[in-house]
């Protein structure tokens, strides 16, 4: 054994996360008024079983995250979640709906906001008896989620950017297996670069990424294609969104951008799987032309697609997550 492996390894990581748009949680009645670290933990748990999917791991769900209470051999959680959130103020000028015509004339019913924050969030997460090897994947999918998607509820209608500038220390994945399971070898990312300023007022911000989701679900209004619409952007009582599209948030010195991102299929066992590379050449082809009249200018489209990786899965996610194979 050498010094390196007698070490013990930290049984915690804390984060210093800040809102690149406003965080939302949810809670009773869906007021939002307060962050509830559930609702953090939820959706790190879903990207982090998304990645162990992805390297074939089916034991690490139960191991990390515990089973129902009514499963016959009963698994607490051994992951711990605890939040500062004092440094979070609300939002003031979060619209209440946000709606506008369609070509038709009729008037939609719109995207309801009520209270969400913005602001520092100190985050830190610790571990209780799990494996070296599953925290570091806990580890690494966190990494990926805070660089490439999203947090809390209503990320499919711009909220949960975060950003931190000290990602937690990882090591790099070796290998990777694909499963059938939802995973990040299904994954698209996308970030669009505007040459632009930010807009200084949450209701446009806001409004900006709801047009390119409105320009994306609208390349699916073709004859046939209405039950994959509603698979890939949502459906009540059916589908929960599988794309997720934030608000416009600053992004270098003196443009903005905004970030795409999903699991398709999202489901288990996967619907239109036959269809992916169909999908993919339409949202490729709505989002190179964009909304007409929204975020003009110059843009630059930054494109991941897993299915793109299948031969070198393990590399794609460290590069992912920023970290050295």
């Amino acid at each position: 054994m050498t010094v390196l492996d007698s070490l013990k390894r930290p049984d915690s990581v804390a984060l210093t996360l800040r809102t690149l748009t406003p965080l939302y949680t949810g809670g009773v009645g869906q007021h939002g008024d307060q962050i509830h670290p559930s609702g953090l933990l939820g959706g790190i748990r879903r990207f982090s079983c998304l990645l162990a999917a992805t390297v074939g791991d089916p034991e690490f769900e139960h191991t990390v995250w515990g089973t129902p209470t009514d499963a016959k051999k009963h698994h607490a959680k051994q992951v711990a979640l605890r939040i500062d959130a004092s440094d979070l103020k609300k939002v003031n000028d979060l619209p209440a709906r946000i709606n506008w015509d369609r070509p038709d004339g009729q008037r939609r019913q719109g995207w309801f906001y009520n209270v969400a924050h913005d602001g520092v969030l100190r985050l830190t997460l610790t571990r209780r008896g799990i494996s070296d090897p599953h925290w570091q994947l806990l580890l690494l999918a966190l990494r990926i989620q805070i660089r490439h998607a999203t947090f809390g509820s209503r990320d499919q209608w711009g909220l949960g950017v975060l950003t931190t500038d000290e990602l937690p220390a990882v090591e790099s994945l070796q290998t990777a297996h694909l499963s059938d399971r939802p995973g990040l070898h299904r994954a698209l990312f996308v970030e669009i670069q505007f040459s632009r300023p930010l807009p200084p007022h949450w209701p446009v911000r806001l409004e900006q990424g709801l047009r390119w989701r409105e320009k994306l679900r609208n390349s699916f209004r073709q004859p046939g294609a209405d039950d994959l619409r509603h698979y890939l952007f949502g459906q009540l009582n059916r589908h929960g969104s599988a794309i997720n599209l934030s608000a416009l948030y600053p992004q270098g010195n003196q443009g903005c951008a905004l970030r795409i991102w999903g699991v398709i299929p999202h489901t288990a066992p996967p619907q239109f799987a036959d269809r992916r590379n169909q999908v993919m050449q339409i949202l490729r082809q709505a989002i190179q032309k964009g909304p007409n009249g929204v975020c003009p200018g110059e843009r630059q489209v930054i494109w991941q697609d897993g299915a793109a990786h299948q031969a070198n899965l393990a590399t794609w996610i460290n590069q992912l997550a920023g970290v050295a194979a």
